[in-house]
């Protein structure tokens, strides 16, 4: 483990600049060594180890800390560009992240997190691979005053100091109130069939953010068909071919996720139904996740609407609520059931009206990228997950006003991995 494996950081980093499809690299075996480009990186078997070093911050006036990091994975671009807004965060003040990849595999998960046990880290972040399987080495971090933040998930236990995802029932409902919004806007009448596009019912985000968003249109006079497009672009497109043909062309498709959105724009295409937004004709489709590849769809006028994640916020909110813990102890972090609001013109913590103030300092980072120029994760709330406190982070609107200039992961992957 004392070895610096420079040359295969380089062969990693290839494959680190080649573009990986979120969804699909989920299940895939590629390494992807992040660690060639933040500084120093140590061969651990199945994962890999990342040093923060990418940034020449000032001296902090706090103590540098020293971060374990265990995402989901870290073999595709959402995860890549989470953890590299974590990175250059940590790096402004002064702290340092040990970076494990799991791959998704909760075994492998435990043995890193008791790795960094091991290494004394001040404290502990990431998103469990399972809700039950991480609990036990979580506990047992916490029992060594090793304070545990998730983020983009949790686990069942009270000993987690806080988790910062989204609601994906919300999720769903923003979706359509925003929709609502632009069709009223563009005085469009909301009516006619919809089409919902998701995953099979055992899949319980996909399911929830299919119910939020019909939580909200059926005080409408809409139809709702629900389809299921399983997990790929051609299963997806499958799906919205079939059900075009089965029940005529929709007034509007909704998608759970951004494989299914990028079918049903290929099934559109091909039933030569695909005309642009503003045209005769036009089917709107909405959904949520961005990404590299959808974003030029909003702007050809074949997707209308997209709600994203707040990813590049979590690593940089876990760190900032690790830091709480660690100065002020777990009670100074938000309380369950408080207002949260981030607004860097005032003071940090508790505030005079009974909110709470929870900031990521707007930074540059290289490429002139700045992450967390907008704080469109708040306002929101600090509610109950599993006995711990949960922020529950709001998504954003990806819209054709906004798709090009928004600081979401699908619009910084471009300067921060290929430099351009």
């Amino acid at each position: 483990m004392s070895c610096l494996h420079v040359s295969c950081m380089l062969e990693d980093f290839d494959v680190f600049k080649k573009r990986i499809n979120r969804r699909k690299a989920i299940s895939s075996a590629v390494k992807v060594g992040i660690g060639a480009v933040v500084g120093a990186a140590v061969g651990l078997g199945a994962g890999y180890l990342a040093f923060s070093e990418m940034l020449r911050p000032p001296t902090p006036v706090k103590k540098g800390y020293f971060w374990g990091d265990s995402p989901y994975v870290m073999t595709d671009e959402w995860y890549i560009a989470l953890n590299r807004a974590l990175i250059y965060y940590a790096d402004y003040v002064g702290d340092k992240i040990l970076t494990l990849d799991p791959r998704g595999s909760q075994e492998s998960q435990n043995k890193d997190i008791r790795y960094m046990i091991a290494q004394d880290v001040d404290g502990i972040m990431g998103c469990p691979c399972t809700e039950d399987g991480a609990v036990a080495v979580i506990e047992e971090a916490v029992s060594k005053n090793i304070p545990v933040v998730t983020y983009d998930g949790s686990a069942n236990t009270r000993k987690i100091s806080i988790s910062i995802l989204v609601d994906n029932f919300k999720i769903g409902q923003q979706l359509a109130e925003e929709y609502i919004k632009t069709a009223e806007k563009n005085n469009v009448k909301i009516e006619g069939t919809f089409f919902v596009i998701r995953d099979v019912a055992e899949n319980p985000v996909q399911m929830a953010r299919a119910r939020g968003f019909i939580d909200v249109m059926k005080s409408y006079p809409v139809n709702i068909l629900e389809f299921t497009g399983y997990h790929s672009v051609e299963t997806g497109k499958k799906a919205v071919t079939e059900a075009v043909l089965a029940h005529g062309k929709p007034n509007l498709i909704m998608s759970t996720d951004l494989n299914k959105t990028l079918g049903a724009v290929e099934a559109l295409k091909s039933l030569d139904a695909a005309i642009p937004r503003g045209k005769e004709g036009h089917i709107p489709i909405i959904g949520i996740d961005s990404s590299p590849s959808i974003m030029p769809l909003i702007g050809e006028g074949h997707v209308d609407l997209v709600m994203d994640q707040p990813n590049l916020f979590y690593g940089a909110l876990a760190l900032k609520c690790l830091r709480i813990i660690k100065e002020q102890g777990e009670n100074a972090l938000p309380e369950i059931g408080q207002k949260i609001i981030s607004d860097p013109s005032k003071s940090p913590g508790r505030q005079a009206d009974g909110s709470y103030n929870l900031f990521v300092e707007d930074i540059e980072t290289p490429m002139n990228v700045r992450p967390f120029q907008d704080a469109y994760w708040a306002p929101t709330i600090c509610s109950e997950l599993h006995g711990h406190r949960w922020i529950v982070c709001r998504a954003v609107a990806v819209t054709p006003e906004n798709y090009k200039t928004i600081p979401v992961w699908s619009n910084v992957v471009t300067p921060w991995f290929y430099g351009k």
